[in-house]
């Protein structure tokens, strides 16, 4: 486009080496698959908290949450309401049994709570679902790039593959946090940037832009119908969406990943507090940039975009300052790089550790390991790439990420649920819990007309409950294959570690730091009605 300058391009190119560069040195220091996927679990608990973020915030959210907004209003934001409610969820249950366990991935926990065909049936979803989202992720800065140089989008899909895939196999997940760390400063200023210029080019500024927002509707967030086919109504947001974020953020892999790098199991919590306080004023700030751009094509004339996904970029790119717009832009293009390398990476660690390692060559070398992660990186990206050319029919990208996942998020809670707080359900159970979980998304997506947000408590629910049913046709796991393993007071495993510890200051010391962490959950519920608070106070303006 004309209006990208030789400095932009300048800019954009110098940014993207050297994140890349950045990223690629982390591989030097890898020596195991510990290394590669989890970082020698020595990563601060505020840089795994701004890489969560920073994937969130990433080409998906730059793209496709203005498009919300500018659709739509504030509605969308329904679906981001529960976050802190789905984090102390997290917080208080799920997330303490991946790090005392030390396991590499989520599935892991499973075979040794049920059994190994339920840990193999878990991984396996996790690999489809996953790979398609990956592909949607590895299609929205494809198109800011097709945007921004005029290329076709066939071409900007294989230069963008070309690129990830190369860095993911070099970087492991610390360069994916760590250059996350970079792109979330770089999106944010630039988003603040982006409602800067807005509303110094709407005639009448802040007080006009609220005062033509309001009347519109843009800023009617929370819809309280009890119809179910509404597809972004509070009720839908608060409960479905609950079941969405606490299924992403517990039991995906690309998540859940970033959590087991940490020192420490407060540290881990930390980082999930984190989430909770900053996604929603994120999702805010994005979607409400949308709401800016309904705006101020209101003055300044149609956008004349077929695609709502190349909204925001063509925005940056023509009303944005030389030399701003480069940055920008290559903050997203870096940024989606960032989102690719985590999921390549934990897609990666799913394939050696669940599958790879477990069935096909058992007790081979690290060395041995690593290189395998690498290919099946290359896989994975190869892969994606395929389905990237799909991406484009399937609406605003973000949205299309989420319905993707509805079809497996809520059967994959589901089974953690039955695994951390039942002590009856077995592996047969669990089992026929997620698949007939899974079935009853199908059915109700098939045979009903209701919100996406509403299919994974549906999934949750089915699956907890056909599992817990199943369960009881078998005779109940023996009490020693729960130690340690279900969510209850003191495990008697742990009162022996504990009085054999209790004199040890170690031991004390991580018992008091555990008791601290025990009213972040009511925080972050505190939180959340500060937050409805908030938006009903905008709604009413």
């Amino acid at each position: 486009m004309e209006n990208f300058t030789i400095l932009d391009y300048s800019i954009f190119i110098v940014y993207i080496l050297g994140t890349a560069l950045i990223g690629a040195s982390f591989g030097r220091k890898q020596k195991s698959t510990e290394d590669y996927f989890l970082g020698g679990r020595s990563i601060p608990w505020w840089a795994i908290g701004l890489s969560v973020m920073a994937t969130q915030a990433s080409a998906i959210t730059f793209i496709g949450a203005p498009g919300w907004g500018y659709d739509g209003g504030l509605t969308r934001m329904a679906t981001y309401i529960n976050v802190p409610l789905a984090m102390a969820f997290l917080i208080a249950t799920i997330v303490p049994f991946f790090y005392k366990t030390e396991v590499y991935t989520a599935y892991e926990y499973l075979e040794r709570r049920f059994d190994v065909k339920t840990r193999t049936l878990t991984a396996g979803l996790f690999l489809v679902a996953r790979g398609l989202a990956t592909g949607v992720v590895l299609y929205a800065p494809a198109l800011v790039l097709s945007v921004v140089t005029g290329m076709d989008i066939t071409w900007t899909i294989i230069i963008m593959a070309v690129i990830a895939i190369s860095y993911t196999v070099l970087g492991g997940i610390s360069a994916v946090i760590w250059t996350d760390v970079i792109q979330m400063v770089v999106l944010w200023v630039g988003a603040l940037l982006s409602v800067y210029v807005i509303f110094q080019d709407v005639p009448g500024g802040w007080g006009e832009v609220m005062d033509t927002a309001a009347q519109t509707g843009m800023l009617q967030s929370l819809d309280f119908s009890f119809d179910l086919s509404v597809e972004y109504s509070i009720w839908a947001g608060i409960i479905g969406g609950f079941f969405l974020h606490a299924a992403y953020f517990g039991t995906d892999q690309s998540q859940i990943q970033r959590v087991l790098t940490s020192k420490s199991i407060r540290e881990s919590k930390l980082s999930l507090v984190l989430t909770g306080v900053l996604l929603i004023p994120q999702m805010l700030l994005f979607i409400l940039i949308g709401v800016l751009l309904y705006i101020f094509y209101q003055y300044a004339g149609d956008p004349n975009v077929d695609n709502l996904n190349e909204l925001f970029p063509r925005f940056v790119v023509n009303q944005l300052p030389m030399g701003i717009s480069g940055l920008i832009m290559a903050g997203v293009f870096a940024a989606a790089m960032s989102s690719l390398d985590s999921a390549l990476n934990s897609l990666s660690a799913v394939s050696i550790r669940d599958f790879y390692s477990k069935f096909f060559k058992k007790n081979a070398s690290e060395a041995h390991y690593l290189k395998a992660s690498r290919y099946a990186t290359v896989f994975w990206g190869i892969y994606a790439t395929i389905f990237a050319f799909f991406a484009g029919n399937l609406g605003p990208v973000i949205e299309a990420v989420n319905q993707i996942g509805s079809y497996f998020y809520g059967a994959l809670l589901g089974v953690f649920i039955l695994a951390i707080l039942t002590k009856r359900v077995n592996g047969t159970g669990a089992f026929i819990g997620v698949i007939a979980g899974m079935l009853s998304v199908w059915a109700v997506t098939a045979f009903s007309d209701i919100s996406y947000l509403w299919n994974n408590m549906v999934g949750a629910v089915i699956a907890v409950g056909v599992g817990y049913l199943v369960s009881l046709l078998a005779p109940a796991p023996p009490r020693e294959k729960l130690d340690g393993l279900i969510l209850e007071r003191t495990s008697t495993k742990a009162q022996k570690n504990l009085a054999s510890r209790a004199e040890q200051a170690e031991a004390a010391e991580e018992m008091k730091e555990e008791r601290r962490t025990r009213r972040w959950p009511l925080y972050l519920i505190i939180y959340f009605f500060v937050v409805i608070a908030f938006l009903l106070y905008l709604q009413n303006m």
